[in-house]
């Protein structure tokens, strides 16, 4: 019985309300053009070395000049040629946990830096040769995140957002060792803030 009343006090102490309570909260989404460096594990064969990139995210505040955020991002798929297969072609994923630190620099514009870790998952499409069944492979592995942008608040709830992203992640080969590879490019975005 005392767990029940126990129960009913801490329920009925703040409205339901605020226990999904989101002000301060933000959501967005941004696209751009990502680039592919190789770090040279692709430089013998011709491939796409950019293509677009979109993403969503969203955001807590911790305190007044940190964030903590979780985004998802594609970042884009690049077909390469002239290699040993009929067929060949890279997808990248991230889902990714940043610290953004901001700052406002002016009444409606804030500047802000980004730096997190993840997960980066590669999809690889291949056909070994002409005529022959495709094949779905996929792996995964840690990456990094660095970003700078600004945000202009036009609106008291959203802002246009402009950063460049930078992700890095480590392939290892068995031909050629290790290679830290990085897509990175210029996204812009809406944000929306509760």
């Amino acid at each position: 019985m005392r767990i029940i009343v126990l129960i009913l006090a801490l329920f009925s102490a703040q409205p339901a309300f605020a226990w999904f309570d989101l002000s301060g909260k933000r959501v967005g989404f941004s696209f751009g053009e990502v680039r592919y460096d190789t770090d040279g594990l692709y430089r013998d064969y011709d491939y796409d070395k950019r293509d677009i990139s979109f993403g969503i995210y969203t955001a807590a505040p911790v305190n007044d000049w940190i964030d903590l955020e979780v985004h998802y991002t594609h970042l884009g798929q690049y077909e390469v040629r002239e290699s040993v297969f009929h067929y060949w072609k890279d997808t990248f994923h991230s889902l990714s946990l940043a610290a953004r630190f901001h700052t406002d620099v002016a009444n409606n514009l804030e500047l802000y830096g980004r730096a997190g870790f993840g997960v980066i998952l590669l999809e690889q499409d291949a056909i070994l040769w002409e005529g022959g069944t495709p094949l779905a492979l996929a792996s995964g592995g840690g990456e990094l995140q660095f970003s700078v942008g600004a945000a202009w608040r036009f609106h008291r709830h959203v802002a246009l957002t402009l950063e460049y992203d930078h992700h890095s992640f480590l392939v290892e080969s068995g031909y050629s060792g290790d290679h830290l590879q990085s897509l990175s490019g210029v996204r812009a975005g809406l944000r929306y803030t509760f």
